[in-house]
């Protein structure tokens, strides 16, 4: 064991003032973790903390030690970070983030298939995880590029949408608004519509389901979940908001009649984000995959944010709504009759 590598140890333990939180932290036992703290403090010849029962505080001399040593975990994590991505590189491998509400997206699974079949030497490492978390690994550079929902605003990141479909009303086929060729926001007045939690994604909510109640619509806040909505429409008859593409999860509803809504409805929308930075080949090449496949999407409903990516290097030879009284629960609605 080095002195450095006691050193950063230190600096964890001083940063966090607690020997538990720093073995959790470094993936260590605590008792260890002591042990190498006790043997630097015997190598250098003075105390670097105070210990008692209740909480772990710096000495003086520890607390100068630390000024020294404070920004030792921040450039050890990024030199790990560092070599972690060169090692992907340079052994042709890409790691991409998905969001799982892509799973369904057809622009997703042919941008997936084309690439692998143009590029067979490159290893695509695919991530499922929520577009906050997604974020948070793309910045941290755990992750290359990450297909995720709105907002795409980011000032450190760059976006490409490659989905982009209005919402769509999904109707019992007995349903009066199965007559029509299309509805507007007014005509759902005073219907139940089963939604998420707001709470869940507010921002989600608001930009698509926002203008559903907006009209008079009512709230049906399904507890199980997105998942879950369809089959609590089918069960109880009841208008569903499409938010894309009709998929095989939508097998509940599947005599349901699609409704267009009129006028300028929601867009559900879907980009791929990555960091702005200078292009590297094979996250390049990735990137104007996916900008061909925008400009094939001949009529899609499909804008880009970000100027057409530059052209890519060749590749390297392997190896090289808040609650309110309108909000009701599902316990909340009448039971239908069995014959009616």
């Amino acid at each position: 064991m080095s002195d450095l590598d006691r050193l950063i140890r230190f600096s964890v333990v001083a940063e966090e003032l607690s020997f538990s939180q720093a073995a959790r932290r470094l993936h260590v036992d605590q008792p260890w973790l002591s042990r190498q703290i006790q043997q630097l403090e015997l190598h250098l010849g003075f105390a670097l903390f105070v210990r008692s029962t209740r909480k772990v505080r710096l000495t003086q001399e520890g607390e100068e030690l630390y000024s020294h040593t404070k920004d030792l975990t921040r450039v050890v994590d990024d030199c790990r970070l560092a070599s972690r991505e060169m090692s992907r590189l340079h052994n042709l491998e890409l790691a991409i983030g998905v969001n799982p509400y892509t799973f369904w997206l057809p622009e997703r699974s042919k941008l997936l298939e084309d690439f692998r079949a143009s590029h067979p030497k490159v290893k695509l490492d695919v991530v499922s995880n929520y577009t906050s978390r997604l974020i948070s690994k793309l910045r941290k550079r755990l992750i290359d590029v990450a297909l995720v929902g709105p907002p795409f605003d980011y000032s450190d990141l760059e976006a490409l949408i490659i989905h982009s479909r209005a919402i769509s009303l999904l109707v019992p086929p007995e349903d009066a608004l199965a007559k029509e060729r299309s509805v507007s926001m007014d005509m759902l007045a005073g219907r139940r519509i089963p939604t998420i939690k707001p709470s869940l994604n507010k921002a989600f909510y608001d930009r698509l389901y926002g203008p559903v109640f907006e009209g008079g619509a009512i709230p049906l806040v399904v507890p199980e979940g997105d998942e879950a909505i369809p089959f609590y429409a089918r069960n109880e008859r009841l208008p569903m908001i499409c938010l894309g593409e009709r998929h095989s999860n939508h097998g509940a509803v599947s005599d349901f009649v699609e409704l267009p809504f009129e006028g300028n409805p929601p867009l559900s929308q879907y980009a791929l984000v990555r960091r702005r930075e200078a292009p590297r080949g094979i996250l390049e090449h990735f990137w104007n995959a996916a900008a061909n496949l925008i400009d094939e999407s001949a009529g899609a409903e499909v804008a880009r944010l970000v100027p057409r990516a530059r052209p890519a290097k060749p590749l390297p030879a392997a190896g090289a709504v808040d609650a309110s009284d309108k909000v009701v629960g599902i316990n909340d609605l009448p039971r239908r009759r069995a014959n009616s």
